[in-house]
């Protein structure tokens, strides 16, 4: 079980290390007057948390003084030692031996307690998990785990938090095209702000929309429907991917973007015929000739060059480690994306059967 500890103030000045980096780092130096100044560093202590905080470490250090002073030394001096900041929370997983030895001491007949009930966080398993479920009642009743996230977790959107607990996130302005079927958040049609059309985004979103093409399902068919809703605003063509160019450039029956698939004539190094690498066939002649600006923007670029080192370990088909190392290198990934594309989705589209990293 994992416990968030409360000591005594005062009397307990300048024992506590500060707190450690979620990784468990070494102790350093003490920093703090208090405590609950310890603590504080570590966890949010804004509103009356703090003098909860102050009050309940000085009730333990006077019941612990009357009977249980060994006990209370013993759990201090273990908390000292070990205590660290993990995911926002002051923890010494390796002390609940001790705690237990001194709630023991002080409660000799309450098997079951939560030390920090009432302190303005759940700490039953639903929470931080630092107390048994029905011991921390107060705080657990109006508690959402899932606030700051961006999406009203309240009745009558995703229902999965009490009315009141998500206020934060509850306060968007609503949307008004929901449950439309189509995604009117900002990767979507833009109509809506980010968590106000949870359902309708729910679904896959769409990496192409606003490029001038087409690709839901009666377009290149590689979005879903309602995710490029921009590019696809147009009459759908009745006749795609019949092997003949219907849109303007072609026989002019469809509008353009309807049609790609038909109308991707081959580029200029693509009649090699011959993918290659950095060196020969398509790719050398794409590097050389279209795509050298965007060659030339990503080798002079460090953050480009380090994310294709880190794409590269990618399986193929492997979007959680690419998305990855997009994560890591933002700015390299977009460098690198147009390059890419220039690459594999337009030079070297049939030659390297769109196999860039990012596809097309």
């Amino acid at each position: 079980m994992r416990v968030r500890h409360v000591m005594a103030t005062a009397a307990l000045a300048g024992w506590f290390a500060a707190c450690a980096s979620s990784k468990g780092g070494e102790p350093v130096e003490p920093v703090y007057a208090t405590v609950c100044e310890a603590r504080c560093a570590c966890e949010d202590c804004s509103g009356d948390k703090d003098g909860l905080c102050e009050a309940e470490q000085e009730a333990l250090a006077e019941r612990a003084e009357q009977r249980c002073q060994d006990e209370h030394t013993a759990y201090i001096g273990c908390v000292r030692l070990e205590g660290r900041c993990e995911d926002g929370h002051h923890v010494a997983e390796v002390c609940d031996e001790a705690e237990a030895a001194l709630l023991g001491c002080l409660d000799p007949d309450d098997e079951e307690r939560c030390s920090t009930a009432g302190d303005g966080t759940c700490d039953e398993p639903e929470g931080t998990g630092g107390c048994p479920a029905g011991t921390d009642p107060d705080d657990c009743r109006s508690f959402c785990p899932y606030t700051g996230n961006g999406v009203c977790d309240e009745p009558g959107n995703t229902g999965l938090c009490p009315a009141g607990t998500d206020v934060e996130d509850c306060e968007l302005p609503r949307c008004d095209h929901v449950m439309d079927g189509t995604c009117d958040e900002p990767e979507g049609t833009s109509r809506c702000p980010e968590g106000t059309d949870v359902d309708d985004c729910a679904a896959p979103t769409c990496a192409d929309t606003n490029d001038g093409a087409c690709d839901e399902p009666e377009g290149t068919g590689q979005c879903a429907e309602g995710t490029d809703v921009d590019d696809c605003a147009v009459a759908p063509c009745l006749t795609t991917n019949d092997g003949e160019c219907d849109e303007p450039e072609g026989n002019g029956s469809c509008a353009d973007g309807t049609d790609v698939n038909d109308c991707n004539d081959l580029g200029t190094c693509d009649n090699l015929r011959s993918c290659g690498n950095e060196t020969s066939g398509c790719v050398a002649c794409a590097n050389e000739g279209s795509c050298a600006d965007e060659l030339a923007a990503c080798v002079s670029d460090d953050e480009c060059i380090y994310f294709r080192q880190c794409a590269v370990t990618c399986a193929k088909g492997d979007a959680a480690c690419l998305s990855a190392c997009e994560s890591q290198r933002p700015a390299g990934a977009a460098l690198y994306r147009l390059y890419d594309r220039c690459v594999h989705c337009s030079e070297c589209r049939i030659s390297c059967n769109k196999s860039g990293i990012f596809g097309c």
